[in-house]
């Protein structure tokens, strides 16, 4: 299968179920109705999912993976490295068939982008503002207006599936912003702590686990297309499932709490750069390779 006919499949995929989840989207709308309409679009979206899967399972590209894939049954928090828009698809194939799509922080500015904004809003997207300190001098009551959005609808549907990722980092990866960013690791930008902590807090009586996750592309160019035309050879992963101190489980009210928290996320990047490392090296890993 060449590059250009998977794009074409996936396009006509993507209109497909997009225009589907539209003409259901504004039964959300609805009290009486709102609970049909998320189950549909949920639906749709693994559908989509599972069609996506299967064009990369067709690449030449070699995946390997280390570690365990989270229960499809369960509600779990990802945090990742970023690099592209390739990682999206990566995560969705890592999740594997029939599982839930994973819900990503968006930025406020795609809900402006057709389709996709009503899409995240059918499927319960968190979609962040970013306020800037001047914007909440000016309006304190913005202060808390992301945390309330996401609380609302990360704690729906609680006996429902629920994937939610977050690409720590804040944005993705360039030697640009790691020079501005002045990181402390080599493969990494520096962790943001907003986005884990808001996830725990609004996940806490659902969650099942945490796991980290980093991608690796070793040599490669990445975009979607190249992808697509099996121009990236091979994908490493590696997963692993962590624990969160009970001490850090709950909204850091405290100076203390919070620097306690941003040390936790901190040493997880550490290991995850050092982790990075070997997997852009030539170096073995113990790893199993999969189709």
């Amino acid at each position: 299968m060449t590059g250009s006919l998977r794009v074409f499949l996936l396009a006509v995929a993507t209109i497909f179920g997009a225009l589907c989840i539209l003409f259901i989207a504004p039964l959300k709308l609805w009290s009486k109705t709102e609970s049909v309409a998320y189950r549909i679009t949920t639906w749709i979206a693994s559908r989509w999912a599972n069609a996506l899967r299967g064009l990369l399972a067709s690449l030449p590209t070699r995946w390997v993976l280390e570690g365990t894939r989270p229960d499809p049954k369960g509600t779990h928090l990802i945090l990742a490295n970023h690099r592209s828009w390739v990682d999206i698809l990566v995560v969705i194939w890592l999740l594997g068939k029939d599982t839930t799509l994973p819900r990503f922080f968006m930025k406020w500015e795609l809900i402006y982008v057709p389709v996709i904004g009503i899409c995240a809003w059918a499927l319960d997207f968190p979609i962040m503002r970013r306020y800037t300190a001047e914007d909440i001098k000016d309006r304190p009551e913005l202060k808390h207006r992301d945390f309330d959005y996401a609380h609302r609808v990360l704690t729906r549907h609680p006996d429902q599936p629920c994937v939610v990722v977050n690409f720590a980092e804040g944005t993705r990866f360039s030697e640009l912003k790691h020079s501005k960013n002045r990181s402390p690791y080599t493969h990494l930008l520096k962790p943001k702590v907003g986005g884990p902590q808001l996830a725990l807090d609004c996940l806490r009586e659902r969650l099942d686990s945490v796991y980290d996750l980093t991608i690796a592309y070793p040599g490669a160019q990445l975009s979607v297309w190249r992808l697509l035309s099996g121009q990236i050879p091979e994908i490493r992963l590696h997963i692993e499932r962590i624990e969160v101190p009970e001490t850090l489980q709950k909204t850091p009210e405290t100076l203390a709490e919070l620097k306690a928290f941003r040390g936790w996320m901190n040493d997880i990047w550490a290991a995850k750069d050092r982790r990075l490392e070997a997997m852009l090296s030539d170096r073995p890993a113990n790893d199993r390779t999969l189709p």
